[in-house]
């Protein structure tokens, strides 16, 4: 084992340039500093009254910490890592022994450098390693990197770490920072599955999602319609079941302690839980993905939001203004690669999904009626709420039922031609009139599939001439299939340009690191771990003295971010020996939260 004088020199002599030697070891305002044994027979250090490292497992709890920000990170994004807070080092000697990328260390305090110096061998990391103790330094830093913070050092000098966040998104836009989000999606309906792939790319995108599945009330809600005829019962019941609901995303809420919320439309958030939120400053990003003109709850919802996202444009961006809102953001629909993508159907998929032109989609009056003059062409329907008195059920397969998203994907691909119409309740067939582009075209497109859709008129700015074939009534629509059931060249080479526009541009990884951006930009941050409704593990370690068996548990989760209960509960391992009476404790009230919060 080097001694502490060699372990200095060495890493004096790789990261000492320029004075820096000389800067760690001046005198330093600072809280004394004290190196104690852990329990492990390792090194451990206080700072005046905190412990910046485990004194029980310094090592595991730099391993811990290391595992956890390592997991919600971008492999494809992360350039390097900014770690900001030293201590003596544990967390980043784990965090560059689990990967090879560059690594750039802040530390407000120099003496803890030099004490780390003499600590660890980081001259054995010299060609991807740099130490910095000052912000003027943060244009040093590589552009894309991902922001890491040791929590215990933080508590030392939050101001410190404040105003670091701010400097570096302010000289490089590509930092990431990772925030806690609940998503909540509508009970059931149409945004049901574009919530779940927002939600997806948020935990791509690094951020530590949770998905508020709000489907198993999807039977209450709809029966009760069922119980009564008068339609001022009905709304009471509503009522009553939305107020449920209400009180249910707010308990969850509690729980989780998100540094946001992102609802999708017609998600269970009535004005009353939104000014709850508002009251509570927790951030609502609402995305509205449906037509201004027929969903009118957007005049009671934009208001009380941190963004309200929209996928149209005027007149709805001009109604909202005249409602004062102006914390508004376009942000059309997408795909998600993960689920829409090429695949060849085996021939049970081709038999029971395929066709040479299916249309997928609700039964919307105008699809009714503008359908009938396809079937001809060996037309295959798929998809709810077909009025069965109608001749065109004929055409409705899979019995009208709703298929699942990957089933979905299964008939883009099995299908020649795909007809993509908009819904409308007030047109015979395409509407003159229609702006936004739904998720089907870019669905279609991200499964390399062919597609013929009707004019929208913000189609124009998603995609370029060529990549989609596009019309604008019944008998062009009929042209257009006629000629590419036959255009077989035609059909791959327009189904290749769309699907490439759509991978360049219109994925939910894309959609939601956009509107994330735009969230920063209102001052929508990551908390703080000194806030409330997190628990600091020192501070837990603080009021837990006296209590050796507590103290011991709790130790060993130090270093790790601010933890909620249900995190702290993850933390033990049954199975793997006796559980401690402290361990069993929390394991008991994350039992009873869960069951509180409906899981």
């Amino acid at each position: 084992m080097e001694s502490e004088d060699s372990l200095f020199r060495k890493n004096a002599g790789a990261f000492g340039a320029g004075g820096f030697v000389q800067r760690i070891l001046e005198p330093f305002p600072g809280p004394s500093l004290e190196v104690v044994p852990a329990r492990t027979g390792r090194m451990s250090l206080k700072a005046g009254s905190l412990c910046l490292h485990s004194l029980y497992d310094p090592e595991k709890e730099g391993a811990s910490w290391a595992k956890d920000s390592m997991a919600g990170g971008d492999a494809n994004r992360t350039k390097g890592y900014i770690v900001a807070g030293l201590g003596l080092g544990y967390h980043l000697w784990s965090l560059l022994s689990a990967t090879d990328l560059p690594v750039t260390v802040f530390e407000p305090d120099p003496r803890r450098i030099a004490l780390s110096w003499r600590t660890f061998a980081w001259y054995l990391h010299a060609g991807r390693l740099r130490f910095f103790c000052d912000r003027k330094d943060i244009p040093k830093v590589p552009s894309g990197f991902r922001l890491l913070v040791h929590p215990p050092s933080e508590m030392l000098d939050p101001k410190f770490y404040q105003d670091l966040r701010r400097d570096l998104e302010e000289w490089d836009q590509e930092i990431l920072l990772n925030y806690r989000i609940l998503v909540i999606p509508p009970v059931y309906g149409g945004s049901y599955p574009v919530a779940r792939s927002a939600a997806r790319a948020l935990e791509r995108l690094g951020h530590r999602t949770t998905f508020l599945d709000m489907a198993p009330f999807e039977g209450a809600l709809r029966a009760i319609g069922a119980q009564t005829s008068f339609d001022l019962h009905k709304m009471q019941l509503r009522g009553i079941f939305q107020g449920f609901l209400d009180e249910l995303v707010f308990a969850r809420v509690l729980h989780e302690k998100p540094d946001l919320i992102v609802a999708l439309a017609q998600a269970p958030v009535s004005p009353a839980l939104l000014s709850r939120l508002r009251k509570e400053n927790i951030p609502v990003a609402y995305w509205f993905v449906e037509d201004f003109r027929l969903a009118t709850y957007w005049e009671s919802v934009a208001p009380l939001v941190t963004d309200f996202a929209v996928i149209q444009k005027d007149p709805f961006l001009s109604r909202l203004a005249e409602k004062n809102v102006d914390h508004v953001t376009y942000l059309p629909l997408a795909a998600d690669p993960e689920i829409f993508f090429p695949r060849t159907p085996d021939a049970k998929e081709r038999e029971r999904f395929g066709g040479p032109v299916t249309f997928m989609g609700a039964g919307y009056p105008n699809r009714h009626h503008f359908l009938k003059s396809l079937t001809d062409f060996g037309l295959s329907i798929f998809g709810t709420e077909w009025d069965v008195r109608d001749p065109i059920f004929r055409f409705v397969r899979e019995k009208g039922r709703r298929l699942s998203s990957e089933e979905t994907a299964i008939v883009f691909n099995a299908t020649t031609v795909n007809i993509n119409l908009h819904s409308s309740v007030y047109h015979r067939g395409v509407n003159p009139e229609g702006d936004f582009v739904n998720p089907r075209t870019f669905e279609i497109a991200a499964c390399g599939a062919f597609q013929v859709v009707d004019r929208r008129s913000l189609l124009s700015g998603l995609f370029e001439e060529g990549e989609l074939a596009t019309y604008q009534d019944e008998s062009e629509c009929r042209s257009m299939v006629r000629h590419y059931l036959r255009d077989a060249s035609g059909r791959e080479a327009m189904a290749l340009r769309s699907r490439d526009r759509v991978i360049r541009e219109h994925t939910y990884e894309i959609r939601m690191s956009q509107w994330i951006e735009v969230l920063k930009e209102r001052g929508v941050r990551p908390a703080r771990p000194s806030l409330s409704g997190r628990w600091p593990v020192d501070r837990l370690i603080d009021e837990a003295e006296g209590e050796p068996e507590l103290s011991r548990f709790l130790e060993g989760l130090q270093g790790r971010e601010a933890l909620t209960l249900e995190e702290i509960a993850r933390s033990v391992s049954p199975g793997k020996g006796e559980i401690s009476k402290a361990a069993a404790t929390f394991l008991l009230l994350a039992e009873i939260a869960n069951q509180g919060s409906g899981r």
